[in-house]
């Protein structure tokens, strides 16, 4: 059995490799199917999702607030930051400087991300 401790801190490491944009090293945190808010997913098609938004929002970052572990699952709570610099969600890619809070469940099995349901307060991303 993983401690909470190792799985919190696999799942750092995973926010590190999206904040420095390794989407190669993203890949190794994730299974090769993952059903994300009830859709099946490839590995390749989930990277591609988490690289979208560092398109629309070129320095987002995703910053770690709270993480509450029990069994294979992981909830956790971001608070994330950017720059809208293209379209998002009907608001203009003008340049604003926004910040929203994210509330994620993963199920991690054998390590790697096989399941996640979240939201983000997306309206605070289109302000």
């Amino acid at each position: 059995m993983t401690s909470r401790d190792e799985i919190v801190r696999r799942y750092e490491a995973y926010l590190d490799a999206c904040n420095r944009r390794n989407w190669n090293e993203l890949g190794s945190f994730v299974a090769d199917q993952v059903l994300v808010n009830g859709v099946d997913r490839s590995r390749a098609e989930y990277v591609a999702d988490v690289r979208r938004t560092t398109m629309i929002f070129p320095d987002f970052r995703w910053e770690l607030r709270r993480a509450v572990h029990e069994g294979e699952w992981l909830a956790v709570h971001l608070y994330d930051t950017g720059t809208r610099h293209w379209e998002f969600l009907g608001a203009d890619g003008d340049g604003s400087r926004v910040e929203t809070d994210e509330f994620d469940l993963y199920r991690i099995v054998d390590g790697l991300i096989v399941e996640v349901e979240g939201t983000a307060d997306n309206a605070r991303l289109r302000a």
